[in-house]
């Protein structure tokens, strides 16, 4: 044996010192969702409400600092050892909510289209329109818009903005720009906030789901899915707008580079016509909006229409993915179900919806006396404001939160709280719940603030730290100001 193969592997001491600390995060984490409700209550906190509160705290700490899934499922089962509810009930709570069952199936509808290759062409077309042509403002809203359309018709946003990165950090070195570059950061951190923007886009998916969810058992009715989207569509538009405005006369980066840009650059590489596969994959996801959003728009007394708010957004999806694994195209199903739900998926956000619609439901209902703490807690920020300054104040709230826990948690820990105060104010819940939502997503400040943000402040290759925490608390304070002065007459003119 050589002394080489007895030397210790070079990174050995760094990865032991990382498990060390994963280990002891993962020990803090179990400590205080098993030994906070050991402690005194603290009124109007009862016994069951601060076992329930130390689930939730040591679930917040586990996936901000170890992981999602495990500690989603441990949060589960807590809620069993604790006596909040029997195992039937608590797992009726969590797996059997249908929240997350129709946040399974988007992810796999819209997985396939997305595995299909339509994002693709959706992309080019916005990159081959002639306005571009030598208009290097117009390209970089261009750019940042067809980042935010990709995102809020994908599955998951993390591939579309690495997409779209991968386009422009091509662009970028074709015509002369590096690291360090103004016009470099604040297109990669655009392109960010494009995809950012997407996350909310959709009522039906993902986080914003997880808060729509906790706002329609909270109200007790359900969330007026064609308002919801066009507030969100108006609101995410000016925002990227006013981004490029902010690039054109504010930040000031040299553009002279991209001053001759053109479709034929991207036209170089033409893609093939649409297959048949792609064109079906294309129309069904038209198809499936349409369905889900019909119920919003047209009177539920038309004969179809209520039989599709019957059978919701849940039902469509399901149906969709049923009717794709049936019909095969070249002899291979549309969707491939297995291939699909292998590859798009992502268990992490599925658990962590499952695990947030139980402790969301142990927090709010029931003897915890937590909503009554929490509405005690934030009375001097929220209470005794009109309507118009609470929705501000609202969203500057969610706006601050987001930055450092998980946005779809904070919404459905808020949403009972918001209902309290609409309710003294007299303002509207469901135009309220839709702002919060939006404002929550604005996620860009901490690597905490969400998945997309660790993996900006990861990008080292392309942007500084400095950078996005410069150009991060710019897009705040600039879609702060959009929400107070346009947003909140938005909401209350659509709502």
């Amino acid at each position: 044996m050589t002394a080489s193969s007895n030397a210790p592997h070079p990174g050995a001491d760094t990865d032991t010192g990382k498990d060390i600390m994963h280990y002891l995060a993962a020990l803090v984490g179990v400590v205080i969702m098993f030994g906070f409700g050991n402690l005194p209550p603290i009124a109007p906190i009862t016994p069951i409400g601060m076992k329930v509160l130390g689930i939730f705290l040591g679930m917040i700490f586990l996936w901000s600092f170890v992981s999602i899934l495990w500690p989603s499922l441990l949060g589960i089962v807590a809620l069993i050892i604790c006596g909040y509810a029997p195992l039937k009930q608590v797992l009726h709570l969590s797996f059997g909510d249908t929240v997350p069952t129709l946040v399974l199936f988007a992810m796999v509808l819209f997985g396939a289209i997305q595995h299909g290759g339509v994002a693709r062409y959706i992309s080019r077309w916005f990159l081959t329109r002639k306005i571009i042509n030598g208009k290097p403002t117009v390209f970089s809203f261009i750019f940042i818009y067809a980042t935010y359309v990709l995102g809020a018709l994908s599955a998951n946003i993390l591939p579309v903005l690495l997409f779209m990165w991968a386009i422009l950090y091509s662009l970028l070195e074709d015509v002369g720009y590096k690291k360090g570059d103004k016009y470099t950061a604040v297109m990669v951190i655009g392109t960010m906030f494009g995809a950012i923007s997407a996350q909310a886009a959709k009522p039906f998916t993902g986080s914003a789901l997880m808060i729509v969810g906790a706002y329609e058992k909270v109200a007790q009715t359900q969330l007026n899915y064609f308002h919801y989207m066009l507030f969100g569509f108006i609101m995410s538009s000016l925002g990227i707008v006013l981004y490029t405005l902010l690039i054109k006369f504010v930040f000031r980066p040299d553009m002279s580079k991209i001053q001759d840009i053109s479709i034929e650059r991207f036209n170089k590489d033409p893609l093939p016509p649409m297959s048949f596969r792609q064109k079906i994959l294309a129309v069904s996801l038209v198809g499936y909006l349409t369905l889900v959003l019909l119920p919003s728009i047209l009177p539920k007394s038309l004969p179809g229409i209520a039989l599709l708010a019957k059978i919701g957004p849940l039902g469509s999806v399901i149906l969709f993915v049923a009717v794709l694994c049936l019909f095969k195209v070249e002899g291979k199903p549309i969707l491939n179900f297995k291939e699909i739900a292998g590859k798009y998926v992502i268990w992490d956000v599925y658990f962590l919806v499952c695990a947030a619609m139980a402790i969301s439901s142990a927090m709010t209902t029931g003897p915890t006396g937590i909503t009554e703490f929490l509405a005690n807690l934030l009375a001097p920020v929220l209470g005794g404001y009109s309507p118009y300054m609470f929705a501000v104040i609202l969203a500057a709230l969610g706006m601050c939160l987001t930055q450092f826990a998980n946005n779809g948690v904070m919404g459905v820990l808020l949403m009972p709280v918001v209902k309290a105060f609409i309710a003294q104010n007299g303002g509207n819940f469901e135009a309220n719940a839709t702002l919060l939502i939006f404002a929550l997503h604005i996620a860009i400040l901490t690597p905490a603030a969400s998945p997309y943000a660790a993996v900006i402040y990861g990008n080292t290759d392309w942007v500084s730290k400095k950078d996005v925490a410069f150009y991060g608390i710019a897009i705040c304070i600039m879609s702060l100001l959009m929400y107070s002065i346009v947003g909140v007459p938005v909401m209350n003119f659509i709502y």
